[in-house]
């Protein structure tokens, strides 16, 4: 246990973020350090002065977005902010979920919390009160353009600060105004660009974008054991997976790695394909394979790339979840300036480069089954995976074993393909033509979450044929990892002896695997 999750000057581990949000560890509170407590004081008195000095400063003297030519008057100034809040709250779709909620709140501190954004040490220490206490904004997850930050969804986090909307905690979701009476919580006032700082950021996208991350990386390490099971199950070659191919004649990092993880998974099982010199010849016909087909032999060279993606997106995650996503900005020598850090553009390439990359797992995944499912091409396996030790040999040919998990793998394949293009592409004018390029990041991160959430279906789907052809071969996993998902997925899906429903055996093995997506991020060999 440990009791505080600190916020300091230096960088934060992705690590540590995502132990936060699944609560893989269990932190007691938020705390920031003395000298970034020094820099918010710095910024947000420096904020002040050049109020005092008559200096404009966007959406505190002056309107927002297209409206910023517009003068506001100070005494006005705080009724802005709230106007803001209200004007913001028209979000549709379905709301995002709790862990996102979470997530979105514990980013937005620490953006805030580095001291370039001009709010008031007390708005921290009430966006630190509601995290403590587990009480995160309910937020329809669509309207965010991803540019000007996800101001939409993030005016919901500025809602419940005040009082209004409702909050989602682990127990469910109830009425702010309810929940700060009976907590004796005061609501919140917000100071001078308050509300814009709230709202003024990517940490909704970056938090849908932190859970995508995770799920993703999860389904990539399943595909590697999805791999090695395989193998086993249709007596696969090895020399794919060795280092002459994938080390000594390659140097693509992601290869080696993907390679290096499917040959650990093999030599747990102690599994060996016959030698090539040992291959017999009958009739100008070879009794083996020396080859296996693309789906198997070129796991390496799929699943590589995709490692990388994930590492590519590892680093961007890490950059945005440590930076200030907020406009304008002032430091500590009271220096002003105007940008765009609350555009989501790496979070907009990240999420479309997942979509691409996981569309590439779920049609390896369904190229890898149509192997094992067809007679013609799994070296031994009963067509479409049929148990047929208890059937009589008059009703073997009435059963059909997993052939409709076959066909429900390829209409999800085939969905998830559809939802690979890329979001960033459409990119539309907007706001008066003042956010007239926009990242769409969140839309990109909405896509990429409902497309997990059909790759686990698919998922599940395969891992129910890998476990009932390696029965079928009677091979007793003898790995740890692979030992352990092969239990995970018997404790749910039982042999398929005879053709009976699998729709509820399929939702039960997706919230197994979703539940280890959350709670463990050492289920697997490392690469």
């Amino acid at each position: 246990m440990e009791d505080c999750f600190f916020i300091e000057d230096g960088p934060i581990p992705l690590k540590k973020v995502m132990d936060y949000i699944f609560s893989r560890r269990t932190f007691q509170s938020i705390s920031v350090s003395n000298k970034l407590k020094a820099k918010i004081e710095g910024s947000f008195s420096h904020l002040l002065k050049i109020l005092d000095d008559q200096i404009p400063v966007y959406g505190v003297t002056t309107g927002f977005g297209g409206s910023c030519h517009k003068s506001i008057n100070q005494d006005e100034s705080k009724n802005l902010q709230e106007n803001l809040l209200s004007y913001l709250r028209c979000g549709t779709g379905k709301f995002l979920d709790y862990h996102t909620s979470k997530a979105t709140l514990l980013l937005r501190i620490i953006s805030l919390s580095k001291g370039y954004s001009g709010v008031s040490p007390e708005l921290i220490s009430h966006m630190i009160l509601f995290a403590d206490k587990g009480w995160f904004p309910l937020t329809p997850r669509e309207g965010s353009l991803g540019a000007s930050g996800d101001l939409i969804p993030l005016s919901y986090l500025g809602n419940i600060l005040r009082g209004e909307g409702e909050i989602i905690t682990e127990k469910g979701t109830f009425k702010a105004a309810i929940l700060l009476k009976e907590q004796n919580v005061k609501p919140y006032k917000f100071k001078p660009k308050e509300g814009l700082a709230v709202v003024n950021g990517t940490s909704s996208m970056a938090a849908y974008s932190l859970i995508n991350y995770n799920y993703g990386k999860f389904l990539i390490n399943l595909a590697h054991i999805c791999s090695a099971w395989l193998c086993l199950s249709i007596n696969g070659r090895v020399e794919a997976f060795g280092r002459l191919v994938n080390q000594k004649a390659k140097l693509q990092e992601g290869q080696f790695g993907s390679a290096k993880m499917i040959n650990s998974l093999l030599e747990e099982e102690s599994y060996s394909s016959t030698p090539y010199k040992n291959i017999k010849v009958k009739n100008h016909l070879m009794d083996q394979l020396v080859q296996d087909p693309y789906s198997l032999r070129c796991s390496p060279q799929i699943l590589g790339p995709i490692l990388e993606t994930f590492d590519l997106v590892e680093n961007w995650l890490e950059k945005e979840v440590n930076s200030v996503s907020d406009n304008p900005l002032i430091d500590e020598e009271g220096q002003m300036a105007t940008g765009g850090n609350f555009y989501g553009g790496h979070l907009s390439h990240g999420m479309d480069y997942l979509k691409i990359s996981l569309g590439h797992l779920a049609d390896h995944m369904d190229r890898q089954l149509s192997l094992l499912i067809n007679g013609k091409t799994n070296r031994g396996l009963p067509d479409n995976l049929v148990y047929k030790k208890e059937l009589r040999e008059s009703e073997r040919h009435s059963h059909h074993g997993l052939k409709g998990l076959h066909q429900c793998v390829s209409a999800l394949t085939s969905e998830i393909m559809a939802m690979t293009i890329p979001n960033g592409i459409f990119s539309r004018s907007s706001e008066s033509h003042n956010q007239d390029k926009v990242s769409l990041g969140m839309s990109a991160a909405s896509q990429c979450s409902d497309l997990i959430d059909k790759l686990f279906s698919l998922t599940s789907c395969y891992l129910i044929c890998l476990t009932q052809a390696l029965d079928l071969r009677g091979i007793n996993l003898k790995g740890k990892t692979s030992n352990k998902l092969y239990n995970g997925v018997r404790k749910v899906v039982p042999l398929i002896k005879r053709d009976s429903p699998l729709d509820s055996h399929i939702l039960e093995l997706k919230k197994e695997l979703l539940h280890l997506a959350i709670r463990s991020d050492d289920f697997f060999i490392k690469k």
